[in-house]
């Protein structure tokens, strides 16, 4: 029985030592060092047709067990813009124990262009069309980084009013990309009277584009914009015309309307023919200037 005791104590003693010998072991072995991320310069400048590759230029990574990690290191985030083409970019690495490592650094785009929307008719419609009108169905937008977002435009008209007679109504479009860079058009949407014979005798001008695009400090060339005339639906232009069919010239349309080049902003200009008989019509441009 004593033997019997022995043996059970010695069991017991080589267990204790053994569960022992055990923990010390795994601690000694067991990995709890992050790999770590190290970058050359804290600022990244890229193009927008760059891909991943570019992003990770003079990244490295080095672990205490695995060595060099720097092929596993990838992209984990990016942030919206802190400004138009500047933003933070977020690297991230796993050893084999699953312990990971994280590097932000400033990521800049060299030629970076917020996105853009553009109307290729202008705001116009009769007051048939107002229970059914779709200020966007003419209006497109490119982004350099997300490509087309046209089905990203929101439009709102100010004030919250609604157009159902003839007039001028404001209204704002939007468009914003992936990384939240907004572009905001201040618009104006006609409604006509197809029924009124004043209205019938009108000559719209005709544009290139609705909407144009400059820098602060750059203007823009407004008469070359013009295009032709626009009839109760049938368009007279320059290079397609006689001019004994047209009712008049680019120098005959009166350009109005106040362009702060050196302030960024959105801004409406008016370009207004009108007939021998009297009968004058507008069209409108927007001018944004960033």
């Amino acid at each position: 029985m004593r033997r019997v005791r022995v043996t059970i104590f010695i069991v017991f003693v080589l267990s204790v030592i053994a569960f022992v010998a055990y923990n010390v072991f795994s601690r000694m072995v067991e990995d709890n060092e992050p790999p770590v991320i190290t970058c050359d310069s804290d600022t990244i400048s890229v193009s927008v047709e760059d891909d991943e590759s570019a992003l990770l230029k003079g990244v490295t990574a080095e672990d205490n067990r695995d060595g060099d990690l720097t092929d596993s290191v990838r992209v984990a985030s990016m942030t919206n813009f802190t400004e138009p083409g500047k933003r933070t970019v977020t690297y991230a690495v796993f050893d084999s124990a699953n312990l990971a490592a994280t590097y932000t650094r400033n990521l800049e785009y060299t030629d970076y262009t917020s996105p853009e929307i553009h109307l290729s008719a202008p705001l116009r419609f009769t007051l048939d069309e107002t229970d059914e009108m779709n200020v966007a169905e003419n209006m497109t937008a490119e982004d350099c980084l997300d490509g087309d977002i046209t089905s990203q435009i929101r439009s709102t008209f100010n004030d919250s009013t609604y157009a159902y007679q003839t007039g001028n109504y404001n209204l704002t479009v939007q468009v914003s990309n992936s990384a939240s860079d907004t572009c905001s058009v201040n618009l104006v949407a006609t409604i006509t009277d197809p029924s009124d014979t004043d209205e019938r005798e009108k000559y719209y001008p005709v544009l290139s584009d609705y909407i144009v695009y400059t820098d602060v400090g750059k203007s823009v060339d407004l008469e070359s914009l013009i295009t032709g005339f626009e009839r109760n639906g049938t368009e007279y232009l320059f290079e397609e015309t006689e001019e004994d069919f047209l009712p008049g010239g680019r120098g005959d349309v009166e350009i109005s309307g106040d362009v702060d080049y050196e302030t960024a902003g959105s801004y409406t200009v008016d370009y207004t023919f009108t007939t021998e008989d009297g009968a004058a019509a507008t069209t409108k441009l927007a001018v944004v200037v960033r």
